[in-house]
């Protein structure tokens, strides 16, 4: 890239708001593909910013980034010490590897650490033509065109949400494009931007930009003027054509789950808010029917309880005495539910003092009544208990134990007479191997995700006739969303004879610290969930989480040892390794051990204090800074000693007289093309005094142009090279 000095107030504010824009870039590839490492990403674009605001030359800067790759890398892939031999031979294998796949074009099998190489180099890519654009073109039209059309298309047709997003664009964009058409015009006409001349002209651009979009921003939302296009496109693409009749309806909950299956359109908009400490799933309702299209309440309900709010839940299901520690959450309601959402563990919840709860136990619902009516409650609190599980004891559990419980699970059993047989052979193919309860159902649970399911929302068959929603997918198609494997999971558990029953409710939703330090979780529309809950002999009703993408919330206690190979095995962080043979001498052994110990306690520690790590790469770019910012003043001592011990000849002499052209551009005496070498001698004589520079350059000229490469005073060549090197010295 042709460079153009940049006044370096103006250049930082310019990457200040590309880097924002690049910012935009990153948030909704790091929501959509679940990455956590977004700061990574943020760090480097920093850093390459920084080296253009430096003007660090390539063969430094480009060294750096490469160091800064291979610490993401490890940072987020490899758990081996910094820069061992380990971590170098992984990534050469990985590197590898994706040659051989890249080269049979077979993509989709590109290994995470190799895709994030590409990454890094699109981001590469991408920084150097926004400096070009800025420094260069003084244009950035372009990529905030771009910008705005990428946002606007995830936005409509993805589950990112740009609310936020298309305010900091505009605020960022607009800026960055009306401060370079200043800096442009004033190119043109020749004239060079004072502080006072370009405050004069940003200011009134920075006030109309930001009180605009403050204002906009705080106009009444009227809404969209027409339906949403997002459904109907998508139904043409997929071949349904017009006026087909095809719908396709809106996530979020609803009552009716008679007929499941199709398709469904994202909804972004907040149901509620819950400040909890941890992640939840939030119950709504169970039901106990299943008619082989979907869900109904069949069984014969018995009358509601009263609750007062505040006293303790009988039925709860947690074991209470006096030193429970109770978490709190907190639920401010955005749109009205019939019923009231909870999560496990609930204990007590707390309302206004002038309404009564109600609880119909068949169904886990929970509503409010005022004055012998219905009512709608803006916010309540939860008191819950962490539900944790014994695995030595959910291990234990056994078929027979069903034969000690007290409940009539007959509804919990129960399975349409036209269910195919090949879902009670699946069922029982899958369970039989399994004895004890639990892995009966932590093996069903698990089978989805084995057997080549996949998670759709838009691409979900609807049963015809007398075709079975579960065969459908179980056989079929493979292919659905929550509803269809939690149905599943329910039906196949209950071809098992485990009882089990459907739930639905909410998932987690994404948690942010609110002003108060708090968790927040915003759930929208878009976590609307089903899942499963299977009676455990002993235990009661425990949830399972069978859809993939989605983690089970269950708490258990892996209180016996595990094979690292069993499925119930827990990540750990830090795992033993067996000792392997080694051929070393037991000295050697000894210093590298006592050397990739140092690594690894180096390792951790920067892992743990992240901060640290940037701190200190920080301070190294600082003073890698200031000894280039200042070579002029150390690189004359270095060559004068490098050449008073070389042979004085031509050769010699040529490297000499270039080295000082060099230097004495750093000082500041900057030769044009059209400057010929005895114009640029008089020029440095005449700073400098005396003739010493323009006999250097006779002896340079005579043994050029000349052909005359021999002198009789090489050493009074060097003492006068010397002298004015020295002086040039700043």
């Amino acid at each position: 890239m042709k460079e153009v000095r940049t006044d370096m107030r103006f250049l930082i504010l310019m990457y200040v708001l590309a880097f924002i824009l690049l910012w935009e870039w990153l948030l909704p590839v790091i929501e959509l593909t679940d990455t956590e490492y977004i700061a990574v990403f943020l760090y480097f674009i920093g850093i390459s910013f920084l080296f253009g605001l430096l003007r660090m030359r390539w063969w430094l800067s480009i060294p750096l980034k490469l160091i800064y790759l291979l610490w993401s890398l490890h940072y987020v892939f490899f758990e081996t010490a910094i820069l061992s031999r380990e971590t170098v031979s992984l990534l050469i294998t990985d590197l590898m590897s994706n040659i051989g796949i890249i080269a049979a074009w077979n993509w989709e099998s590109i290994t995470n650490p190799f895709r994030t190489v590409l990454f890094f180099v699109l981001l590469w890519m991408t920084i150097y033509l926004i400096r070009h654009w800025i420094e260069v073109r003084k244009s950035i039209l372009l990529f905030y065109a771009m910008t705005v059309i990428f946002i606007a298309v995830l936005d409509t047709f993805s589950s990112y949400s740009a609310e936020g997003a298309i305010f900091r664009i505009m605020v960022s964009g607009l800026l960055l494009i009306g401060l370079l058409t200043i800096s442009r015009i004033s190119d043109r006409h020749g004239r060079k931007l004072g502080t006072g001349m370009f405050a004069a002209f940003s200011l009134p651009l920075l006030f109309a930009v930001v009180c605009s979009s403050a204002f906009a921003s705080i106009m009444p939302d009227r809404g969209p003027s027409w339906a949403d296009p997002v459904p109907f496109l998508k139904s043409v693409v997929r071949g349904e054509g017009l006026g087909s009749g095809s719908f396709v309806a809106k996530s979020g909950y609803d009552t009716d789950d008679s007929k499941l299956g199709g398709a469904f359109s994202q909804d972004s908009t907040v149901v509620f808010s819950a400040t909890v400490p941890k992640k939840q799933y939030w119950k709504i309702e169970t039901k106990n029917t299943y008619t082989s299209k979907g869900w109904e309440q069949q069984s014969d309900e018995s009358m509601p309880v009263n609750i007062d709010p505040g006293s303790l839940l009988a039925f709860s299901g947690a074991d209470l005495h006096e030193e429970t520690e109770f978490l709190h959450a907190e639920i401010n309601m955005k749109q009205q539910l019939p019923y009231l959402v909870y999560p496990y563990g609930t204990s007590k919840i707390h309302t206004r003092t002038d309404v009564v709860l109600q609880n119909q136990e068949e169904t886990g619902q929970f509503w409010v009544m005022k004055d012998g009516e219905e009512t709608e409650l803006d916010s309540f609190g939860i008191d819950l208990v962490e539900q944790n599980y014994s695995l030595k004891a959910l291990r234990a559990t056994s078929m027979d134990d069903y034969a000690l419980e007290s409940v009539d699970f007959s509804e919990y059993l129960q399975l349409p007479e036209q269910l195919p047989d090949r879902v009670r052979e699946l069922a029982l193919a899958i369970t039989g191997k399994e004895e004890s309860v639990y892995e009966k159902a932590k093996s069903i649970e698990r089978y989805f995700a084995r057997n080549g399911f996949m998670y759709d929302q838009q691409n979900v068959a609807v049963p015809k006739g007398n075709e079975d929603y579960v065969d459908q997918f179980l056989f079929d198609t493979k292919r659905g969303y929550c509803d269809n494997f939690s149905t599943s999971m329910v039906v196949m558990l209950r071809a098992s004879d485990i009882p089990a029953r459907w739930v639905k409710g909410f998932a987690p939703g994404e948690g942010k610290t609110n002003s108060q330090g708090k968790m927040e979780y915003q759930v929208t529309n878009n976590e609307a969930h089903s899942w499963v809950e299977a009676y455990i002999p002993g235990f009661g009703w425990m949830p399972f989480e069978p859809t993939i993408g989605f983690s089970n919330m269950t708490g258990i206690e892996y209180d016996l040892e595990l094979d690292m190979s069993d499925p119930e095995a827990p990540d750990m962080e830090e795992r033993e390794r067996p000792e392997t043979d080694r051929t070393e001498t037991p000295a050697k052994n000894d210093e590298d051990n006592g050397i990739i110990a140092f690594f690894n306690k180096m390792d951790k520690f920067l892992r743990e204090n992240a901060w640290v790590g940037f701190a200190g790469l920080a301070v190294i770019l600082f003073i890698a800074w200031q000894v280039y910012k200042h070579r002029g003043r150390w690189i004359p001592k270095l060559l004068i000693n490098a050449y008073r011990k070389r042979q004085a000849d031509w050769v010699t002499y040529t490297k000499q007289y270039k080295g000082l052209l060099k230097q004495l551009d750093r000082f500041g005496f900057k030769r044009t093309n059209s400057m010929t070498l005895s114009e640029y001698a008089k020029t440095v004589d005449t700073h400098f005094g005396g003739r010493r520079m323009r006999m250097l350059t006779e002896a340079y000229e005579r043994g050029l142009y000349g052909g005359y490469t021999s002198h009789d005073d090489w050493a009074g060549l060097q003492e006068m090279w010397e002298d004015l090197i020295n002086r040039s010295s700043c």
